[in-house]
């Protein structure tokens, strides 16, 4: 027999599997710890369980058993992003992967409404709506094999369209089941007459507050035109200065990008962009007008800043990477060694810091900016050797990077997964309400483990 946990008394492993066998059927269950290293497991001391429902019905008995026994509960989807498990190495989880419940509930084709279960990949929905001319909207393919419950419950930049916002902007009503196993579902009505809004709340909480079984979205039709274009600017700062006046003439690009001169260079290769200006290149999608008028707004913006319209060739190249068509080179592609983000008023003197302080410790920086909205824009940047031209790795990267870090901070940057200490404290206080004994992903959203 199996000793119970320290952090679970009086429950065995045996008596919690088999509890779980009531509720799935074997092949939809597995405590195998080979089969649970990629989730966080490997040489835990507690044991740990990976079920897969098909239904939502499932996953309230599923949370319920794991509220009785104080066995925390992590949401699966895709596994694009890892669960951060390690830290409950001594206490019991039950990983919850929602890729059975994978379907289509209903498609209202005139209203644009979707009613999805949480497993649907965004991938998935898409190849449901390609036929009928609809879409989900114009966000980036390599957010798009992402279950929608991951999509919506990971509050990221990587998620947002210039047309269409964030992908929780879609969001009508959500079905969701709390700690105590109850399932609540949030009414699809005008915002205006429902009152305070959980679904709010639900989105970008990572299953703290409730795990989501179900949502209704807004969806659009496909955009009936779509017009590429390039353009280079005398430096970064005309660029950013260009994109941000454009967006205040009420420009809607379905995509944008702005890249300094080094950037333009490593993405695209010397040939294509032999110059020392910095590079904007967009999408503009709708019906033909108002695609037209979007992009005329941000050539009339980049000729006032001084820039002149270039070879559409470089955005066709920007464009097919973008949707995953072909990839830059034949190395395995890096990822930015820092991601900021950064409202208007800020983003030139930030771009200058983390450059300033590449430079200062002995490296050299590169930087592209997209994700842009009125409230601001995502910076990614790359560190190489002072003379730009090996990337860095290792001490040598962390070395320059923290240094950068520190820079932007000051400079009024936000860095990815830093947290709002402003509103921790309220998010605590709403845990402790929906979840009093902590069950539901624990770690996840606090810098420190739990008290």
């Amino acid at each position: 027999m199996n000793p119970p946990s320290g952090k679970n008394p009086g429950v065995t492993a045996a008596v919690v599997t088999s509890a779980i066998r009531d509720i799935v059927e074997e092949a939809h269950l597995t405590g195998a710890a080979e089969t649970l290293d990629h989730l966080g497991v490997t040489g835990s001391v507690a044991p740990a369980w990976l079920v897969k429902p098909g239904s939502a019905p499932e996953v309230a008995e599923l949370i319920r058993l794991a509220e009785r026994h104080r066995i925390a509960v992590i949401p699966v989807g895709n596994q694009a992003r890892a669960p951060r498990a390690a830290a409950l190495d001594g206490q019991m989880r039950m990983f919850i992967d929602t890729r059975r419940m994978n379907h289509v509930l209903h498609l209202d084709e005139t209203s644009l409404i979707a009613h999805v279960q949480a497993g649907v990949t965004a991938f998935g929905l898409e190849n449901v709506l390609a036929p009928r001319q609809l879409s989900l909207g114009d966000y980036p393919p390599a957010v798009l094999g992402s279950t929608i419950g991951g999509l919506l419950s990971v509050r990221t930049p990587g998620k947002s369209s210039g047309r269409h916002g964030f992908v929780e902007d879609a969001v009508l009503g959500l079905s969701a089941v709390l700690a105590n196993g109850r399932t609540i579902h949030t009414r699809v009505a005008p915002r205006r007459s429902t009152g305070p809004d959980l679904a709010r709340a639900l989105c970008g909480s990572e299953g703290t507050l409730g795990f989501i079984t179900s949502a209704v979205l807004r969806i659009h039709r496909r955009p009936e035109a779509r017009f590429l274009a390039a353009y280079a600017l005398p430096d970064f700062d005309a660029a950013l200065s260009a994109i941000n006046l454009a967006l205040r003439e009420e420009a809607t690009p379905a995509a944008l990008r702005a890249h300094d001169s080094a950037e333009a260079s490593a993405h695209f290769g010397s040939e294509m962009w032999p110059r020392s200006d910095a590079a904007v290149v967009a999408a503009t999608a709708g019906p033909s007008d108002l695609a037209a008028c979007d992009r005329d707004l941000l050539t009339s913006a980049v000729e006032a800043m001084g820039g002149q319209v270039v070879d559409e060739a470089v955005a066709e190249i920007w464009w097919r990477r973008r949707t995953g068509q072909e990839t830059g080179s034949d190395e395995v592609p890096r990822l930015p060694a820092l991601q900021v983000t950064v409202s208007p008023g800020k983003q030139k003197a930030v771009y200058r810091a983390v450059c300033t302080a590449a430079t200062e410790a002995g490296g050299a920086a590169r930087g592209y900016a997209s994700r842009f909205d009125r409230d601001g824009a995502v910076f990614f940047f790359t560190f190489a050797d002072a003379a730009g031209q090996q990337v860095l790795h290792g001490e040598e990267l962390a070395r320059v990077r923290d240094a950068a870090e520190d820079r932007a901070r000051s400079a009024g940057a936000v860095l990815l997964d830093s947290g709002n200490p402003t509103v921790e404290p309220y998010l605590e206080n709403l845990r402790r309400a929906l979840d009093p004994n902590g069950i539901m992903n624990p770690h996840a959203l606090r810098k420190a483990p739990p008290r």
